[in-house]
This record gives structure tokens, sequence and C-alpha cells, in this order.
């Protein structure tokens, strides 16, 4: 349950800071929770790729934003963005979960064996990523919202009977080459304002 309002609030942190930089930091320490949440119902290998997808997505929109001053106002669209993905959470668990129905016990901390906390991690991250996908103006906060959306589908992967290794690393790979051409379109967008 703390790792849950972990991701949210380092969700909500990457959502509402101006540069860049921030919210790729912000990011990693999402992805390294998610991480962490799964690791109740996957196994080491799959763990262990996860995080280093996350790690290599964070780096590069890291060097990406080249300097600290680098990135765009949220303004009212972090606010905008928080509802959405806190309404569309709340719905999409209630409509589409596949634990059971029972209220499960609850790990205050760590790995859920039952994946009750991976659903709704799942769910938060999918949403928070649509919401700012919906919103955004430039490719920071598209490529924030397109890496927070694959974290969430990774998370959904782990839930899937018998997902193997390979599954893993197909969207290990998605979320690394979506950080590429967010990193690329970021790095053309600096360039024509330098211009």
């Amino acid at each position: 349950m703390i790792l849950l309002g972990f991701i949210a609030l380092a969700t909500l942190a990457a959502t509402g800071t101006k540069q860049l930089r921030y919210s790729a930091a912000a990011f990693l320490l999402v992805a390294l929770a998610a991480t962490w949440i799964s690791t109740g119902v996957a196994s080491l290998a799959q763990v262990a790729v996860t995080g280093c997808s996350g790690l290599v997505a964070a780096a590069l929109l890291f060097v990406a934003a080249s300097d600290a001053r680098y990135g765009e106002e949220p303004g009212w669209r972090v606010w905008l963005a928080t509802a959405f993905a806190a309404t569309a959470t709340s719905a999409g668990f209630a409509a589409l979960r596949t634990v059971s129905a029972e209220t499960p016990q609850l790990p205050l901390f760590g790995g859920d064996p039952t994946g009750v906390t991976v659903q709704v991690a799942a769910f938060w991250l999918l949403a928070s990523g649509a919401a700012i996908l919906l919103t955004a103006r430039t490719a920071v906060r598209m490529s924030l919202g397109a890496v927070l959306m694959i974290t969430g589908v990774q998370l959904l992967v782990r839930l899937v009977t018998g997902s193997s290794l390979a599954l893993t690393l197909l969207f290990a790979w998605l979320e690394v080459v979506v950080a590429l051409v967010g990193a690329f379109l970021i790095i053309n967008e600096r360039a024509a304002i330098d211009l």
C-alpha cells in the first residue's frame, strides 16, 4: 500500500514539475516503485528487465533535457490530468479488475502476490499517461505520458497467466524505443527554439 502511494506521489511530481530533468528523475522513481510492486507476481528476470528499461528510459529523457531549465509549464493541465487519472483509475479498477472480489490481505510494504496493488498501479499509470497525453502541448509532456503508459502496460503483463520473459523483453524494448523517440523529438524541439 505504501508503494501505491509512492507511485501516485512520484507520478504527480513528474506531472507537476516544469523542468524535464526533474520529470525524468520522478519517472525513474515511478519505474522503480512499479518494479518493486511487481515482485510478488513476477520472476526475478522479469523484474530486472523492467527495472533496467525504466532506468534507461529515464536516463534518455534526462540527457535529452541538456540543462535544468528546459521543460514545459504544466499550469492548469496538472490538475486536469490528476482529476482524470483518479476518476479513470477508480472506474477502470471497478470495471476491469481480474483479481478475486474477496477482500485481500494487502501488504503494507513490498510485493503483493494477489495482484491487487499491481492492477491499481497499472490503471493509475495508464490513466495518468493518457491524461498527460491529452493535455500535452510539447514533446516533453508527450514523452512522459507515453513512458508512463508503457510502464502501466508492463505491470498488466505481469498478471497474464504464463507471461514469459519474451513478452517482458518486448515491452521493455518498446519503453526504451518510445523514450528514444521522445528524446529525438525533444532535441529537435530545442533546436527549433534555439534558432
